[in-house]
């Protein structure tokens, strides 16, 4: 049995890693581990193409001392220009490696420039559910993504979330990005509601004027903190640092 996300005392501190080499990889994981990540983000679409093999990822996967590995294999910088097809092997590549949870774009096989990033193609969806079927059958967990960096109600949220939930997503990220931080409170309105709607895990972001709802949203239902031990060139400057969010989490009452 690999590392779950689905069962945690409390929200897991997840240490994103963005870097183009195995050994950058390794040393983020190394000082990630001794700031006390709980589990890693290994964001595979920043690796060099080089460095994608198993036994690679194997290695770097293995620098994660057992903590659970979530995935991602986006579309954008060291993938730039490979097929969605090509892009879910990578994807299927670190599961076989060791790593647990996949990251399944929400318009994966469905290019156009949907409002919500979900693909709308019957066939589109049907290949998506098809592949979380997959992801599931090797002992795997899904993440579905919707990337919206739009400010959405929430109506509008909990709608991305049945669409997750229908594709059969165990856990829903949607990322919103705020234009001022009065919307933040509707963003912690959507949490909780998509929350009492569901008994699935919830990841929901915002960037923008509402990024104080990385360092709260777990307080309101969210299932980790996405954070960074430094933030170096590659790295997503609204990702929170490590250090920060465990003093926060740490002395919070769950």
């Amino acid at each position: 049995m690999k590392p779950t996300f689905l069962k945690y005392d409390k929200p897991l501190l997840t240490a994103m890693i963005q870097c183009p080499t195995p050994e950058e990889c390794i040393k983020k994981i190394k000082a990630s581990l001794n700031e006390g990540a709980e589990a890693f983000g290994i964001q595979l679409c920043r690796l060099k193409r080089e460095f994608r093999t198993k036994e690679i990822l194997s290695e770097i996967f293995a620098a994660c001392e057992g903590k659970p590995i979530y995935i991602t294999s986006y579309r954008h910088s060291e993938s730039e220009g490979l097929s969605d097809d090509e892009c879910v092997e990578l994807l299927l590549l670190g599961l076989d490696a060791g790593a647990t949870l996949c990251d399944v774009i929400g318009d994966l096989y469905d290019r156009q420039d949907t409002y919500y990033e979900l693909a709308e193609d019957r066939e589109a969806i049907k290949k998506q559910k098809a592949l979380i079927d997959e992801i599931h059958r090797r002992g795997g967990e899904v993440l579905i993504s919707s990337h919206t960096l739009k400010s959405l109600s929430v109506e509008e949220n909990i709608k991305v979330a049945k669409e997750h939930i229908e594709r059969g997503a165990d856990i829903i990220k949607i990322v919103n990005k705020a234009q001022s931080k009065d919307e933040i409170p509707v963003y912690l309105k959507a949490i909780q509601e998509i929350c009492k709607m569901t008994d699935k895990k919830l990841l929901l972001l915002v960037s923008g004027e509402g990024e104080l709802v990385r360092y709260i949203g777990p307080n309101f239902g969210v299932c980790m903190y996405l954070c960074v031990q430094s933030h170096g060139p590659h790295d997503t400057a609204a990702q929170p640092l490590l250090s920060k969010l465990k003093a926060i989490r740490d002395n919070i009452q769950f």
